[in-house]
């Protein structure tokens, strides 16, 4: 039986940094939270970044430093199961009860990761602008 999203929350502009001089914050942080048809909830995060040259917001990728000491892009898009997440809760409860990433003890499976993000990327990114 093929995976499928049963429903989600979007939670779009949940974090913004500081304004920086140009009045503008350097960062807007997107979070959707999804339960899926095997029952799993996975939590989307993803990032825009203010270039200044362009006076616009991009879409930014996610980095890490592996145990070599060398830089890895793991892509536009943080997914993780969020199964304590509340449907429809405060984005700031949720938020404050998560685990720090380093606690997080297994990740998605890739049909579980390929099915939210295609549904973000046709249903739900193109409205958080």
């Amino acid at each position: 039986m093929a995976l499928f999203v049963k429903k989600y929350h979007n939670y779009p502009k949940a974090m913004v940094t500081e304004i920086e001089e140009n009045k503008k914050p350097s960062e807007l942080f997107y979070f959707c939270l999804f339960e899926l048809s095997n029952g799993r909830k996975l939590s989307v995060h993803t990032y825009k970044s203010y270039n200044d040259k362009k006076s616009i917001y991009k879409w930014n990728t996610f980095m890490t430093v592996n145990n070599k000491g060398e830089d890895v892009n793991l892509g536009e898009y943080s997914v993780s199961y969020a199964d304590e997440y509340n449907f429809g809760e405060e984005f700031s409860e949720w938020f404050e009860r998560i685990p720090p990433a380093a606690d997080v003890s297994g990740n998605p499976k890739d049909d579980e990761y390929f099915c939210v993000i295609d549904y973000y990327e046709k249903n739900i990114k193109p409205q958080n602008t």
